[in-house]
C-alpha cells in the first residue's frame, strides 16, 4: 500500500541538480562491477538525494525467502527479514513503495530495533529494486528526513529514478559475481581432479608373475571410485578396488581419506605385513570414527602372492570374478559396507591358486548399471560375456573390450555412475 503525501517542491533548479546527481551516480554504478564496492555507493547516494538521516539496502535471498542487509548505515549488525515481515519485507513481497510519515502509528513497523539501538525512527520511505525483467532483487529503505518533515512525493520521484539505475547495476554485478564464482569452482574442481588422479597409481608394470590392466572413468570431474596396488617387500601385492556412495567432490574426498588410511595401515607397526582382514577391519573403524555416517564405501582387497596364491576380503563389494578353465567362478562371501558399523569385523577368503592364463576381474557397479537411452542396463550377463570373449587375449584386451561394449551400450548417454575395471592375469 502506498501513502503519498503532497510534495510541496516545485523548484526546477533542485530537480535539475538532483537529476544530475542521479546521472553521476548512474555512471559510477555502470563502471563498478564489484558488488561489495557498488552497494555503499547506492546507499550513500540515497541518503544524499532525499536528505535523510540514514539508509539501508536489503538484498533478496531467494533460497531462504528473506532479505538481508549487506549495507546499513548506523549499524554494523546484519538485519534479516522474511518476505512479508516488516516494512522492507512487505515491499519485497509486493514489489511496491511504502511511505510512512509516522512510523510508530503503522502496524507494520517493528520498534524492537529502535529499542536495542536507542535510535528513534520517525518516518520511513521504502522502495523495491526491480531488474530489467521486473524481478525484485532488493529493497532500499531510508529513515528520517533531516528537516523533520515526512518524505514526500518528490522524494519518491528521485528515489525511483535512482532505484531503476541501482537495480540494473546490482543485477549485473550479481551475474558477474556468480559467473566468477562458477569459474572459480570449475578451477577448483579441475585442481581436485588433478589431485585425485595423482592419487590413483595408473597401471603397474608386471610383477611377481602378475599382469594388470585398468580403466577408471568418473561421471563428474571428480569421483568416488578407487583402485590401488600396494606392494610388500616379500613380493605380495594387494590389489584394491572401492566405490564411495554418490559421486563428485564429497565422494572424492572420502576416497582420498580411505586411500591414505589404508596405505598408512599397510606400513604401520612392526614391519610385519598385516593380514587382509585386519587391514579392512581397522580401516573401517578409522572411517567410522573420522568421517561420521554421511558417506559409505564398498571395497574389495585381493592379496596376490608371488606363487600364484590369491585371497580376498570384501566390505560390501562384489567379490572378484575368477576366469579359469574357460568358465567363471565367483565366491559369494562379503562383509558389511565400510563406514557403517564401527566395531564390524571382516573375514579373509582364499581363492584357488591361479595358473597362467587365469584372470581376476574387479569392477564397480557403474559398469553393469550403465544405461542405454531407453533405460536398459548393461547388465551382469553382458559384462561376463564380454570378458569371456576377450579373456584368451589377456587383461588389456579384456579392458578394451569391456570399455568399448559399455560405450556402445550408452549410445552417447553420459554414465550415471563412476566406472572402474581392474583385470589381473597370472603369467
Amino acid at each position: 500500500m502506498n501513502e503519498r503525501p503532497e510534495s510541496g517542491i516545485s523548484d526546477p533548479r533542485r530537480l535539475l541538480a538532483d537529476l544530475q546527481t542521479i546521472m553521476e551516480v548512474a555512471r559510477a554504478l555502470g563502471s563498478q562491477r564489484d558488488l561489495n564496492a557498488l552497494l555503499p555507493i547506492i546507499v550513500n547516494a540515497v541518503t544524499k538525494l532525499v536528505g535523510s538521516d540514514r539508509s539501508s539496502l536489503f538484498l533478496v535471498d531467494i533460497e531462504r525467502r528473506e532479505l538481508w542487509t549487506p549495507v546499513a548505515q548506523g549499524t554494523a549488525t546484519t538485519i534479516r527479514l522474511p518476505f512479508g515481515k516488516g516494512i522492507a519485507g512487505a515491499v519485497a513481497a509486493d514489489g511496491g513503495t511504502i511511505n510512512i510519515p509516522l512510523a510508530a502509528a503503522d502496524h507494520r513497523f517493528d520498534p524492537a530495533h529502535d529499542r536495542r539501538s536507542g535510535y528513534k525512527t520517525r518516518s520511513i520511505l521504502c522502495m523495491a529494486l526491480r531488474n530489467h525483467a521486473g524481478t525484485v532483487v532488493g529493497v532500499l529503505q531510508t529513515l528520517n528526513k533531516e528537516d523533520g518533515q515526512p518524505f514526500n512525493a518528490y522524494d519518491e520521484f528521485v528515489l525511483a529514478a535512482l532505484c531503476s539505475q541501482a537495480a540494473v547495476a546490482i543485477d549485473n554485478a550479481q551475474l558477474i559475481k556468480r559467473d566468477l564464482e562458477r569459474q572459480r569452482l570449475l578451477r577448483d574442481m579441475e585442481l581436485a581432479r588433478e589431485i585425485q588422479l595423482s592419487l590413483l597409481p595408473g597401471c603397474p608394470e608386471p610383477a611377481s608373475g602378475w599382469r594388470f590392466a585398468v580403466h577408471c572413468r568418473s561421471c563428474d570431474q571428480t569421483g568416488g571410485d578407487y583402485y590401488d596396488f600396494i606392494h610388500a617387500p616379500n613380493g605380495t601385492i594387494d590389489a584394491v578396488i572401492g566405490d564411495v556412495s554418490g559421486h563428485g567432490l564429497g565422494a572424492a574426498l572420502f576416497m582420498g581419506t580411505a586411500r591414505a588410511f589404508l596405505r598408512a595401515l599397510h606400513v604401520a607397526g612392526t614391519g610385519v605385513l598385516p593380514e587382509p582382514e585386519a587391514l579392512i577391519t581397522r580401516l573401517n573403524a578409522l572411517l567410522c570414527a573420522d568421517l561420521g555416517d554421511e558417506r559409505f564405501m564398498t571395497m574389495c582387497l585381493c592379496r596376490l602372492g608371488a606363487d600364484g596364491s590369491a585371497s580376498y576380503v570384501s566390505a560390501g563389494h562384489e567379490p572378484p570374478l575368477l576366469w579359469r578353465n574357460g568358465a567363471f567362478e565367483q565366491p559369494e562371501e562379503s562383509g558389511l559396507i565400510l563406514g557403517m558399523v564401527e566395531d564390524a569385523e571382516f573375514a579373509h577368503h582364499a581363492l584357488p591358486t591361479l595358473r597362467p592364463g587365469d584372470l581376476l576381474v574387479l569392477a564397480t557397479d557403474g559398469i553393469v548399471e550403465a544405461q542405454k537411452p531407453d533405460g536398459v542396463q548393461f547388465g551382469e550377463e553382458r559384462f561376463r560375456a564380454t570378458v569371456a570373449a576377450a579373456a584368451s587375449h589377456g587383461p588389456y584386451a579384456v579392458v578394451r573390450a569391456v570399455v568399448a561394449a559399455v560405450e556402445a551400450h550408452l549410445a552417447g548417454n553420459e554414465p550415471h555412475d563412476d566406472i572402474t575395471l581392474v583385470v589381473i592375469a597370472r603369467e
